[in-house]
């Protein structure tokens, strides 16, 4: 009931009061169920969605990053989509905060579960890898 009830806080755009239920939500999960518990892991993902919503990027960060240690099923697209776009968030987090070396290690790391996951041929792997082009030339 909570879960739910911090889906539509988070929906409606009140990213501080749907964090306040995601984050205990995600604690509860993953002390009973452990960290790789499917609904664990969609709380950490939300409560990382309301850090970056809230401007809180290292929380935001540690966040994403606790959901980019569990790697999904293939099979299960909702968990793959969630991790993926984890790894991206936490690049452009990386980014976002001039930790450049941090932002092309993830981003590395992105492109490699990406062609793994997606096959070789996806066509968002050039994007992936304009982006990464750009954080090279940043860093000089």
């Amino acid at each position: 009931m909570q879960f739910s009830l911090a889906q539509v806080k988070f929906l409606a755009g009140s990213h501080r009061e749907a964090l306040a239920l995601f984050e205990p939500l995600a604690h509860q999960y993953t002390d009973r169920y452990g960290d790789d518990d499917e609904q664990a892991q969609l709380c950490w993902y939300y409560a990382a969605q309301c850090r970056m919503e809230l401007g809180e990027a290292t929380a935001a960060i540690q966040a994403f990053d606790r959901v980019s240690e569990t790697t999904p099923a293939p099979d299960d697209e909702d968990a793959v989509n969630r991790y993926l776009d984890a790894l991206a968030r936490l690049m452009s987090l990386y980014a976002a905060t001039e930790s450049l070396h941090q932002a092309l290690h993830v981003g590395d790391r992105l492109r490699s579960e990406t062609s793994r996951i997606r096959g070789s041929g996806w066509p968002g792997l050039a994007q992936i890898d304009a982006y990464l082009r750009r954080l090279r030339q940043d860093l000089g």
